[in-house]
């Protein structure tokens, strides 16, 4: 009985301590095709966070910098601006490319083409401990349309 007790308490330990690794997760981690000459891009991912946390950086081998960027309303107008970390509560799911947040790569070292594979590390500060956490981004096409004007002589680009 003594030994199923052990046994029982060091799964229990042993699975609080994994859990920690699951307290930040990534997915649906894209960035369009950039063009030439483009110095920056958008990564499009979700950030979910079980515990009270802040995401202190971006960055990729391929960019010389990245940058956490919020929509923020000054003096009566939208602005974006580049914020130092960003405050995620605990069980919360972050879309980041919508609704006002935004992470972007500055300095691109190289075009990015359909079908590249682009690894992004984020640092995410959960519990005073930061946590690194490497995703690979896909690269999907561009697509430029210009449907949305009603106007029957634009034409698309595909």
């Amino acid at each position: 009985m003594l030994r199923k007790l052990i046994c029982v308490l060091s799964l229990l330990l042993a699975g609080n301590a994994c859990a920690s690794a699951n307290d930040v997760m990534v997915e649906k981690v894209w960035m369009r095709e950039s063009v030439p000459d483009q110095t920056s891009i958008t990564v499009q991912l979700n950030l979910y966070t079980t515990k009270p946390s802040r995401l202190l950086s971006v960055s990729s081998p391929l960019a010389t910098s990245g940058e956490i960027q919020a929509v923020v309303m000054q003096q009566g107008k939208m602005q974006t601006r580049t914020v130092d970390s960003l405050k995620l509560d605990a069980h919360s799911s972050v879309i980041f490319g919508t609704r006002g947040v935004y992470l972007t790569l500055v300095g691109l070292k190289q075009p990015l083409l359909t079908g590249d594979r682009v690894p992004v590390t984020l640092v995410v500060e959960v519990a005073g401990k930061a946590q690194t956490v490497n995703v690979e981004a896909e690269v999907k096409a561009l697509e430029l349309s210009y449907g949305h004007y009603n106007n029957p002589n634009a034409k698309d680009h595909q």
